[in-house]
């Protein structure tokens, strides 16, 4: 957790700082997302889970390269048939079982964009940071919780169209991976689309 604050602090100074010989623009978006569970996240829910939201702020440092901060909050859900299941200490109950996630991502980000000025706008970047996932399983009255902060990165890929001088369409995909703590690692496949305001 020491090293997402020294990231998260030392972004905001970059974002503090005056740009002299350039117009800087600053940026924030608001997206939709669609993600399909990976690796562990998979083994525990197979579900796609179309419950997820983002918001993203910051700035450009020159025409093609920003950086920002990104937070945003997926759930994942499935239920299981009835059945007798058994539990960690050999305790068995019947009846259907619910599988839940809760992720939240608080990231650090940074992209580069490829035709700055164009109404078609790829672009490619990373984040850095922290990811507090939430994971519970409940049958009935009995629930088990595990809740932990992960480190955790992910590569992304995506474009912006130019719908006003100021506002533009966002569609990408972003590959989650959040390191292992309490047992568990987690990886998810993200879609979004949404709009990005550049101001």
């Amino acid at each position: 957790m020491k090293n997402t604050k020294y990231i998260i602090a030392g972004l905001f100074i970059i974002m503090g700082l005056n740009g002299k010989s350039q117009m800087v623009d600053f940026y924030s978006s608001i997206n939709y997302s669609i993600s399909v569970p990976m690796g562990q996240t998979a083994d525990f829910i197979s579900n796609t889970s179309f419950r997820g939201v983002s918001f993203e702020f910051g700035r450009f440092l020159t025409n093609d390269l920003s950086i920002g901060f990104l937070i945003s909050w997926t759930v994942f859900n499935e239920e299981f048939p009835k059945d007798t299941y058994e539990f960690d200490n050999n305790f068995r109950l019947t009846g259907k079982k619910y599988h839940y996630i809760n992720a939240f991502p608080l990231m650090a980000a940074g992209r580069y964009h490829f035709m700055p000025g164009s109404v078609f706008r790829p672009y490619a970047g990373a984040g850095i940071g922290a990811y507090i996932i939430n994971k519970t399983t409940e049958m009935g009255m009995y629930s088990v919780e595990n809740k932990n902060w992960h480190f955790g990165i992910y590569p992304e890929a995506g474009f912006l169209i130019e719908l006003t001088n100021e506002t533009f369409f966002n569609l990408g995909a972003r590959y989650n991976y959040a390191f292992k703590a309490g047992g568990d690692s987690h990886s998810w496949l993200g879609i979004q689309a949404g709009v990005t305001f550049i101001y």
